[in-house]
């Protein structure tokens, strides 16, 4: 105000008159509340097969209060089922009036990007909050053990999971071990080796690799150890995480909703819906105008895994079995019949290696013919080809946020602390220890 029209106003006031043009704009914040069970309704009859969900706590002398809130559009349902079975999950805090935070599930499309398959708007990062989550999403996320989470090291995920999902495999991010480093020991060629070593396809390689930090630091090397290679190390893992090693899908979309985490609950909701129905309408569109048979950034795999392959020497075992030889003179063993290499990159990403490429083309096999299906340009169309509809008259319903609906709903008992709300996110212990 000051630079632009010569006014000096007090910090209080700047603002106060934020907040009510965020008001006028975005609606009520109280009143979002007492609308959202009209607009979660009008929004699963817009888009079938969408699941929605509004948990409620009743007090005396006040009322039916807001608790839990479950979301997870028919588009992102019916597209679940072309994706690969690892699933995202993270919580970020809300900014707005009456605080709380809030929970995602994300899977990765063939072309590794974003693909939200719910969200969740509740009190806290609890037990509870998390129990709660995880069984709504169990409605299409089956517990089996051909299902993946990739999460960060919070105690409450780990007791959801074990509650909702003891069949499912669990795997922690190694992007929160590096943060560790960064904030106790401070050494990021230790950060570095963290991250080499998680990315490993073999355990050879990964003991060479440990081997060096235990040189470097042996307490964190005990640290490391104590978690569990299994929890943290590809090499180590039973089931198959590609190649999601972070959980950089989720605090992708955390990013997205950074500004329409301030918003009031309905707001952020449409907002939510909103994003959905552009990144369906755009990768939908995309996709099918890709002439190749798989997704450009799996076509750039293979171009660049089909470079590094030339010049290999490629020896007979059998059938479909060979010996593949690299310029620097290491044997690799593939056997085309069983998509295996023993560099085990064939198999865990479900992509042709490098030796995998050589074999293929001596035994003259299409190596279109070894990559997942769910790569594929068909896969990743069908998993876009639905949509997600806009609620008829969204805007009259955040201006008319004083109606009343059938169920009279109010706020949550929580509110948002004293004070400026921080615009960057300072990362707990809990996150990462």
């Amino acid at each position: 105000m000051q630079g632009d029209h010569d006014v000096r106003i007090s910090y209080w006031k700047a603002w106060r008159s934020r907040e009510i043009a965020l008001e006028y704009t975005k609606g009520n914040s109280r009143g979002s509340y007492n609308l959202l069970p009209d607009y979660l309704r009008e929004l699963a009859q817009a888009n079938p097969g969408t699941l929605a969900e509004i948990e409620t706590e009743y007090k005396d002398n006040i009322g039916n209060m807001f608790k839990y809130l479950f979301l997870a559009m028919g588009a992102s349902i019916m597209g679940f089922e072309y994706m690969r079975k690892v699933v995202v999950v993270d919580g970020t805090h809300l900014r707005g009036k009456y605080a709380g935070c809030l929970l995602t599930a994300s899977a990765q499309d063939g072309n590794y990007q974003v693909f939200p398959l719910a969200i969740s708007i509740v009190d806290g990062e609890n037990d509870n909050s998390w129990e709660w989550f995880f069984k709504r999403l169990q409605a299409f996320v089956r517990n089996s053990n051909d299902i993946v989470f990739v999460s960060d090291r919070r105690a409450s995920i780990y007791y959801g999971l074990a509650k909702v999902y003891p069949e499912a495999r669990h795997c922690a991010c190694i992007l929160h071990l590096k943060r560790n480093i960064r904030t106790y020991y401070k050494d990021k060629n230790l950060g570095f080796l963290i991250a080499k070593a998680g990315r490993t396809y073999r355990l050879a390689d990964f003991y060479k690799i440990f081997n060096e930090i235990k040189r470097v630091n042996a307490s964190y090397a005990d640290y490391l150890i104590g978690i569990g290679f299994e929890h943290w190390v590809r090499s180590h893992f039973p089931g198959r995480r590609y190649n999601i090693m972070k959980s950089n899908v989720a605090e992708s979309w955390n990013a997205v909703l950074r500004e329409a985490r301030e918003y009031p609950i309905l707001a952020l909701v449409e907002f939510i819906r909103a994003k959905l129905m552009s990144w369906f309408s755009a990768r939908g569109s995309t996709i099918s105008e890709n002439l190749d048979k798989f997704t450009p950034k799996v076509m750039e795999i293979l171009a660049v895994n089909f470079e590094s392959s030339a010049g290999f020497e490629v020896k007979k075992i059998k059938h479909l079995e060979y010996e593949v030889r690299n310029k620097e003179g290491y044997s690799f063993h593939v056997d085309i019949s069983k998509r295996f290499c023993s560099c085990f990159e064939f198999q865990l990403l479900e992509i042709p290696c490098q030796h995998a490429i050589a074999a293929a083309i001596v035994a003259k096999i299409k190596v279109d013919s070894l990559v997942a299906e769910e790569y594929t340009k068909n896969a990743t169309f069908a998993a876009y080809v639905g949509s997600v509809a806009p609620v008829i008259d969204t805007d009259d319903i955040i201006e008319l946020s004083g109606q009343l609906s059938e169920l009279d709903m109010l706020p949550p008992s929580t509110k948002r602390p004293l004070g400026r709300p921080r615009k960057k996110r300072f990362l707990s212990r809990g996150k990462f220890l």
